[in-house]
């Protein structure tokens, strides 16, 4: 089942960017993260661009309950076979949006760029995450600490701890077990360390996000 979460309002940042949230009980809002990476043999400069340009095309279409859309370039994961790719963040007013997106993801004027960047592209795997807290506006380059807790414990009072010993950080849960990585996405500034907590499994992957 999706896990409740406080419900806050949207507020818009600069064009590509993400939004930020504030408690204010009007919505609830998740990203659907894609994952993937080229083929061996496509220059990364014209799969980046490809890209970039499928997600301008998206905004410009702006399916209902569509948000924000931005990418970047991260390190290696397991769920990429180990290899270094790049991380998609697709911002939607909650789940009814997924449906929308789809659909306008391959239709009218986002079709060409979407096909464009699919053909260049070796692996994909997407997942679905909900905001848990923090700003989610993504500085130029920062990192995801990817967290698994122990079976049985309560996953707020940890990580509240946390967001308390470093305000700066973004929090997202993992929602109904849908996508390779782990339960939790920590996103902090640059090269910002936080105090994983105790017992708890952690990936640190480093991102630079993706500019037209």
């Amino acid at each position: 089942m999706i896990a409740p979460l406080a419900s806050a309002e949207i507020e818009p940042t600069r064009p590509g960017l993400m939004y930020s949230r504030r408690a204010t009980g009007i919505a609830t809002m998740l990203a659907y993260i894609f994952w993937h990476r080229p083929f061996a043999h496509i220059d990364r400069g014209r799969y980046e661009e490809s890209n970039l340009r499928f997600q301008a095309a998206l905004a410009k279409a702006k399916p209902p309950g569509f948000i924000a859309a931005v990418s970047f370039r991260i390190e290696a994961v397991p769920w990429l076979d180990n290899q270094p790719g790049y991380e998609d963040w697709c911002l939607l007013e909650g789940s009814w949006a997924m449906d929308p997106l789809n659909a306008f993801a391959v239709a009218g004027s986002v079709q060409a760029p979407h096909d464009h960047v699919a053909a260049q592209m070796e692996q994909g795997a997407g997942g679905i995450y909900a905001h848990a807290g923090g700003e989610t506006r993504p500085p130029a380059q920062s990192s995801v600490y990817w967290l698994t807790r122990p079976r049985g414990i309560q996953w707020q009072p940890p990580l509240d701890a946390v967001r308390a010993e470093c305000p700066q950080a973004n929090v997202w849960r993992r929602q109904m077990v849908l996508g390779p990585a782990a339960e939790f996405a920590v996103s902090v500034p640059g090269e910002t360390e936080i105090s994983v907590p105790s017992g708890w499994q952690a990936r640190r992957v480093r991102r630079v996000r993706l500019a037209a």
